[in-house]
């Protein structure tokens, strides 16, 4: 198998499961009650050319909010409600349904490729010998 078409399949899977874990933390951090956010959620795996591959996870910006823990309402001095946030009453706080779960899963990706390299090198340098046992071989006097 072409190792291209292997990171290919490994890119797709970890591209698959990877939405699959937003969509569950999501759901068990109860974002969403409109499902406008669950509904813009896309994945897709490119190629790009022979040598780049591409994996795309999107949503609604507003999802990114959420993670951070901003942006619900209007202006802070435009009503009681602000008034109360800006004197330390009461704060929205950060759901990280998204940035931790990416991260990790992003950190897991660069490992698998990692050792996926590291097979297919060791494979370049082994078959050849087992192909052909005198090229490793060493002979002649010292």
């Amino acid at each position: 198998m072409n190792f291209n078409k292997e990171v290919f399949k490994i890119l797709t899977e970890w591209t698959d499961r990877t939405d699959m874990l937003l969509r569950k933390i999501r759901k068990s951090m109860n974002i969403g009650k409109s499902g406008d956010l669950e509904n813009s959620q896309k994945k897709a795996v490119h190629q790009l050319s022979e040598a780049k591959l591409e994996s795309v996870l999107e949503f609604l910006l507003r999802g990114r909010f959420i993670d951070m823990g901003v942006g619900r309402g209007s202006s802070k001095l435009e009503s009681r409600e602000g008034n109360a946030q800006l004197l330390g009453v009461k704060s929205r706080k950060p759901k990280r349904w998204y940035s931790r779960a990416y991260w990790g899963r992003l950190y897991d990706l660069q490992g698998v490729l990692g050792y996926q390299l590291m097979e297919s090198a060791i494979q370049a340098i082994i078959n050849p010998l087992k192909d052909n046992p005198q090229r490793g071989s060493v002979s002649g006097k010292i």
